[in-house]
């Protein structure tokens, strides 16, 4: 691995934190044994580094490896066009985020009875959150294809919440519906440069 060929593992680990290797593989879109194989390669230039915590282990990015990650995304963020397409995309975002933070809000406030209650409206928003997503990532998709794991992670939070699994929709630890639009907030603000509002 080198060159911008280390920015999909760095970046996973950037957004995602303190990973395992198989959340790692997901967020980078690369199989488990091909992850793994790129973290190693990266951990032997110093750019990671596997740690354990509180009875688990994960990888992290080091010093070095955070000012890689930055110097790639600024390399993607410079090739002609795509700093267009992901400032439309991100004014896109800014406007459909109002809704996902209100949708998750009223679920994490929510007592049990009222999430049973809220259940159909919680998952009836995710899903038409889903399709404004994925409609303003496939203008993205073409000129920066990582960008294509948000909606497809997303939709499949979506699904297990339809099946009933709480986690799916807000849960930590996990790709769930929040985690996943969390993440790719992230990355428009760091590609650009900005603060989180």
């Amino acid at each position: 691995m080198t060159g911008a060929a280390d920015f999909p593992v760095l970046h996973a680990i950037r957004l995602g934190g303190f990973s395992s290797s198989a959340q790692v593989g997901e967020r980078a879109m690369l199989p488990g044994p091909t992850a793994e194989e790129a973290l190693r390669g990266l951990e032997r230039k110093s750019l990671v580094e596997f740690v354990e915590f509180a009875g688990s282990g994960g990888w992290v990015l080091t010093e070095h490896g955070r000012g890689r990650d930055a110097a790639l995304h600024a390399d993607e963020m410079s090739v002609p066009g795509v700093r267009q397409l992901v400032e439309e995309g991100a004014a896109e975002f800014e406007r459909v985020n109002p809704r996902m933070v209100r949708t998750v809000t009223e679920w994490q406030l929510a007592t049990p009875a009222g999430r049973v209650a809220a259940r159909g409206r919680t998952v009836a928003e995710l899903d038409e959150l889903y399709l404004e997503l994925d409609e303003l990532i496939v203008r993205l998709v073409p000129a920066v294809p990582r960008y294509g794991r948000y909606p497809r992670q997303f939709g499949a939070a979506a699904a297990r919440a339809r099946d009933g699994i709480d986690d799916a929709i807000a849960g930590v630890g996990t790709l769930s519906c929040h985690t996943v639009w969390a993440e790719l907030h992230q990355d428009f603000v760091s590609g650009l440069g900005r603060e989180r509002r």
